[in-house]
């Protein structure tokens, strides 16, 4: 309705009753009043035409950041035409930004003839994300302010992709065991260890029995076992909930939007310690990055965390199982329940599976409850935690508005 009662349309409607009326009762006035409207409606409908001619601009952004940046913006327009230019709106799209915020607006009173008109500004990334900005427009309701014309300066989209935010993490209880051995030696070799096949040698008493090797045994007529090299860096995985219905929320503070700041947090953490860090999430899109080390895998692992989404159709349990032929024995695994109704009943096999390849579990709870009500109740999933302490695995609780740096600093 409102697109309606503009000033435009009103012009029409009066010029359209004054014609009426002058030729109904023949009133000159009206006549010369039906002119003067129907004058000024076409100055205003051609004149903002004119004014956008010969004008060139692009804009310029980075195209990475961070959650919470604020983000420098430079733009440059150009007046190529031979007079000046008044009354310039220039239009930009920023979806990256809060609700409200996404269509930032620079008004120029007056662009003179060939002149070059640079300024810059500064838009708050709101949340992490892949996104395009843009286009770059400009319009002009010069002279009357009743008609706008407006023109695409950039139709190209830029791309920006927005890291999720991380926080600081003191320790990881969990890493203690790697942090000694790799304060020892590079590696050390036990019978039964928990990573890499090293060899063989003669059974010893106490050594366990799913570790002889057969073949070799038949061979030499004894029992001969296998040897393994305990890695001294950690290997750990992060298995996001990418589930369609999963997350639960909204804006900055969603299930989801936790277990990817805990996840970015975590792959800092990590991979600063020397640790190796991958990711496995199954959306629409997968967000899949294989084991590595460094600063070029914390960049893998944060892009694919930006662009994580919960639109996928695997449940998280079959994540998990899908996800487990990315693991190795001895393996380390982040797991993040958001749904709030999980049981041990449902996640049986995973259970089994974790524990028969020796993969040690960090469970991240999250308070659905909290993030869908205002009281912001802390809910556990009593049975399901139950299951993981007895594995003696370490198990966070999350809710919206906790302190995560406290949470994971115990």
């Amino acid at each position: 309705m409102e697109r309606f009662l503009t000033k435009r349309n009103a012009l029409i409607f009066l010029s359209g009753l004054f014609l009426l009326i002058a030729w109904n009762r023949e009133i000159n006035l009206l006549y010369g009043m039906f002119s003067l409207i129907s004058a000024t409606l076409i100055i205003a409908l051609i004149l903002p035409r004119y004014s956008v001619r010969h004008l060139s601009g692009q804009r310029e952004i980075p195209s990475v950041a961070v959650e919470g940046d604020e983000l420098p913006v430079k733009v440059q327009i150009d007046n190529r035409a031979g007079r000046s230019r008044y009354m310039l709106e220039v239009k930009d799209l920023f979806p990256a930004a809060e609700k409200g915020l996404r269509s930032p607006m620079t008004f120029i009173g007056r662009l003179r003839s060939k002149e070059r008109k640079t300024y810059s500004y500064t838009v708050s990334c709101y949340k992490r994300g892949e996104y395009s900005v843009g286009p770059l427009k400009i319009s002009s309701a010069y002279p009357l302010g009743i008609a706008s014309s407006e023109m695409v300066l950039q139709a190209e989209p830029v791309p920006l992709l927005v890291y999720p935010k991380v926080f600081e993490i003191a320790r990881l209880p969990f890493l203690r065991g790697s942090s000694a051995y790799s304060s020892m030696a590079d590696s050390a070799v036990r019978t039964g260890g928990s990573e890499d096949f090293f060899g063989t040698r003669e059974y010893r008493e106490g050594d366990s029995l799913r570790y002889i090797h057969w073949p070799s045994s038949a061979r030499h007529g004894h029992l001969i076992v296998k040897e393994f090299e305990t890695r001294a860096t950690a290997m750990v995985t992060a298995i996001l909930d990418l589930q369609k219905g999963s997350e639960a929320g909204e804006g900055r503070e969603t299930t989801l939007e936790y277990s990817v700041t805990i996840a970015a947090s975590l792959a800092r953490y990590i991979l600063g310690k020397g640790h190796s860090f991958q990711l496995a999430g199954y959306g629409k899109e997968k967000q899949l990055i294989p084991y590595g080390r460094g600063p070029a895998q914390l960049a893998k692992a944060l892009g694919a965390l930006a662009r994580a989404k919960a639109d996928g159709g695997l449940p998280y349990r079959s994540a998990i199982e899908r996800a487990a032929e990315m693991l190795r024995d001895g393996d380390m695994v982040v797991l993040f329940f958001c749904h709030g109704d999980e049981t041990p009943d449902n996640y049986a096999y995973c259970l089994g599976l974790l524990k028969a390849r020796r993969i040690r579990p960090v469970a991240v709870f999250m308070d659905r409850t909290s993030f869908t009500d205002t009281a912001g109740t802390l809910v556990r999933h009593s049975r399901l935690e139950e299951e993981f302490r007895a594995m003696n695995a370490i198990v966070y609780n999350v809710s919206r508005g906790c302190d995560l740096e406290a949470v994971f600093g115990v």
